[in-house]
């Protein structure tokens, strides 16, 4: 086997369908930077809220999981009525939009009211968004190819989350101003991942069409 065919079946073997890469990249550009931001909220929320933010966190999270747990169940039995995936790739791309849209907020967050709702939408979108692509990653997957494909997926989730989380910690360190704008930032980014399972659509060749 010569050089060039190597290379080939290399690429062949670790390469991924429009499908999954954009599912992917979909959960890069939400998860990846939810979950590197995540472990700062309190002490963002801290210097926002003083001293009963560890209480606030708490609730929030406790808010978060409730309304992710309630919402799910309804949306897999809809989604599951409806034979062809435009309803997943829908609810997912709204999904996208809930998940990004608290994090416009945090900047101006001055009670922990706020925060309790912020926590409820970006639960309600994590539902949409979980129940959804997990349906459409498991249905769009290549025979054969399976556990390489998961396998390159928490690769390339993991690697993400690392760089987000040390460009996080670095400009976070800043100054109050710069958490700010961090977190401004990434929500725009999350919101603006909703684009990369919209374009779902136009795969003709994908397995769920």
């Amino acid at each position: 086997m010569n050089s060039k065919s190597f290379f080939r079946k290399f690429i062949e073997k670790f390469s991924m369908n429009k499908v999954i890469a954009l599912l992917t990249l979909s959960d890069v550009f939400s998860w990846g930077i939810y979950l590197s931001i995540t472990s700062l909220v309190g002490l963002y929320l801290e210097k926002k809220l003083g001293f009963s933010a560890v209480e606030t966190v708490g609730v929030g999270v406790g808010i978060y999981y409730l309304v992710r747990a309630i919402a799910q169940i309804p949306i897999g039995l809809v989604t599951d009525n409806i034979k062809r995936d435009r309803d997943d790739l829908l609810f997912l791309t709204a999904g996208n939009l809930l998940m990004g849209l608290p994090f416009l907020f945090y900047p101006v967050i001055q009670s922990s009211i706020v925060f309790y709702l912020l926590q409820a939408i970006f639960g309600l979108g994590t539902a949409m968004n979980l129940v959804t692509w997990r349906k459409l990653f498991a249905r769009n997957l290549d025979k054969n190819r399976e556990g390489v494909s998961y396998a390159l997926y928490d690769t390339i989730i993991s690697g993400a989350i690392a760089a987000f989380s040390v460009g996080v910690g670095l400009v976070a360190n800043i100054s109050q101003e710069y958490f700010d704008g961090v977190m401004l930032f990434f929500g725009i980014v999350i919101m603006a991942s909703s684009i990369l399972p919209a374009l779902i659509f136009d795969v003709r060749e994908r397995k769920t069409f």
